[in-house]
C-alpha cells in the first residue's frame, strides 16, 4: 500500500490505504468513488481489511517481522521503506527485527495503530473501535478481568463506604452509655460519616458514568 493524501484514507474509510484490487472486502462501499483505493462502508471494515492484509502476510508470506511486513507492504519503488519501518517499530514498540505474530492481539494491534498513523498523519479510532474491527478480522481481545472494571471498583468501594456509615453507626450508638464522658467524639464521628456519605454518592455516580461511556463507545 502506498502512502497518499493523508486526508484520503480516512475519507474513503480505508485507514490503510489498501489500493483497489479484485478482493471483494466485507464492508466495501457500493459505489468505489476512488480509482485507485478501496472504498468502506465504514472505518471498522477498513481497519478489519488492514487487519486481514497482516494476517495473511504472515500466514501465506510468513512474514513476522516489521521490516518484513512493510517492506511488502510498502516497497520502496513506491515508499522510503526504511523511513516507513522506523516510524513503525517507533510507534509499535517493537525492534524491526522482532519476530512477531499477527493472530495475537497485542501485536497485531499495535501495527495496525502504527500503519493507521503513518498512513494519515494521525490515529484518530477509538481502542473500542480498533478492537471491534480486530475481532472482525478473527483476532479477539484478552477478556478483561470483570475485578478491574470500572463499574465494579465504583460498587466495591461503594459497598465499603456503606459498611463503613454502618459501622460509624454502631460505634455511635454504643457510646449512649458514655455519651457524656466522651462527647469530645461525637462531632468527629458526625463529620466522618457525612465524609462516608459522600464517597458512597460518588461511587454510585462512578458506576452510572462508566455504563454510559462503555454503551457510547461500544463496550456492551
Amino acid at each position: 500500500m502506498t502512502k497518499s493524501d493523508p486526508s484520503r484514507g480516512l475519507r474513503n474509510n480505508n485507514p490503510g490505504n489498501l489500493r483497489r484490487t479484485d478482493t471483494q472486502w466485507q464492508g466495501l462501499a457500493e459505489t468505489q468513488t476512488d480509482t485507485d483505493f478501496f472504498v468502506f462502508k465504514s472505518p471498522i471494515y477498513g481497519i478489519r481489511a488492514l487487519a486481514r492484509t497482516l494476517i495473511t502476510y504472515q500466514v501465506s508470506h510468513n512474514l513476522r517481522t516489521i521490516r518484513q511486513i512493510i517492506g511488502r507492504w510498502a516497497p520502496s519503488t513506491e515508499n522510503d521503506t526504511v523511513a516507513y519501518i522506523k516510524a513503525v517499530s517507533d510507534d509499535a514498540g517493537f525492534a524491526p527485527d522482532v519476530e512477531l505474530d499477527m493472530h495475537k492481539y497485542e501485536h497485531l494491534k499495535a501495527i495496525v495503530r502504527a500503519i493507521i498513523h503513518h498512513e494519515n498523519g494521525a490515529q484518530p479510532f477509538t481502542d473500542a473501535q480498533i478492537d471491534k474491527a480486530l475481532v472482525l478480522a478473527g483476532v479477539e481481545p484478552p477478556a478483561k478481568n470483570l475485578q478491574q472494571s470500572r463499574t465494579v471498583k465504583g460498587g466495591q468501594t461503594a459497598t465499603a463506604a456503606t459498611v463503613g456509615l454502618g459501622a460509624l453507626e454502631a460505634v455511635n450508638q454504643s457510646l449512649d452509655p458514655a455519651r457524656d464522658t466522651l462527647q469530645t467524639l461525637v462531632p468527629y464521628l458526625d463529620v466522618a460519616k457525612w465524609l462516608l456519605l459522600v464517597i458512597t454518592l460518588i461511587s454510585v455516580g462512578v458506576m452510572i458514568w462508566a455504563r454510559i461511556d462503555d454503551y457510547r463507545k461500544g463496550l456492551r
